[in-house]
């Protein structure tokens, strides 16, 4: 009975969680650039990364907003956390021009945002994946990533993060079931296709080549 209701209750805020962000991002929308605070930049540059798949000029609008963010509030551990996922994608998508000094600042960020977030899963998770991918830090990734499920089990960018994490450090099956809980707890996420990567990613390093197509058509 307790563990239906835990269910319940993780599927209710999977479901609301994003809809709560849509109207709070429609808002901020809708003020002028001049009064947007910190928390507005943030949500303004959510609006347009998780909207955003090849488009260049949108992730440094992106980063962009993510820094103004930043600037309004030096403590903003998420800001610092989604501005490093730009680099990540930057590097992902083969954007890097100046490879070197855009890894190190990527790095910066993410190990800012988990200084300033340890108690924040959105901090550790996505600080936490651009420490591992762009950093090449594994463990300290890891560390991260593993401490943000814990702290939000509701948190499906939580789960699908921990999914790539599990794949790097050759454990597939537990990729697959993190992946799954990602796309339960947020089955409309405008990103789902990460996670649908991310299940791709870990049936091919099991070797099971046609679950890994299959996944990566979808």
């Amino acid at each position: 009975m307790f563990d239906l209701q835990d269910q319940v209750a993780s599927s209710i805020v999977g479901a609301i969680t994003p809809k709560v962000e849509e109207a709070e991002i429609e808002r901020a929308k809708r003020k002028p650039t001049e009064s947007l605070d910190a928390y507005d930049y943030y949500l303004r540059g959510l609006a347009v990364f998780d909207r955003t798949v090849n488009d260049r000029a949108a992730i440094d609008e992106a980063l962009r907003l993510f820094m103004a963010a930043i600037a309004r509030d030096p403590e903003f551990a998420a800001a610092y956390a989604r501005a490093a996922r730009c680099y990540a994608t930057r590097k992902s998508n083969g954007w890097m021009v100046d490879r070197a000094g855009e890894v190190a600042e990527a790095v910066r960020l993410a190990r800012r945002a988990v200084e300033l977030g340890r108690d924040d899963a959105i901090a550790l998770s996505h600080g936490g994946y651009v420490l591992g991918y762009v950093g090449g830090e594994l463990k300290n990734s890891a560390v991260c990533i593993d401490r943000a499920p814990d702290l939000n089990p509701n948190l499906a960018a939580a789960w699908g993060l921990s999914s790539w994490m599990r794949a790097c450090f050759g454990e597939p099956d537990r990729a697959v079931e993190h992946a799954a809980g990602a796309m339960r707890l947020s089955p409309l996420d405008p990103r789902l296709f990460a996670w649908q990567f991310c299940t791709g990613l870990a049936h091919f390093c099991a070797g099971r080549y046609d679950d890994a197509a299959e996944w990566a058509e979808s």
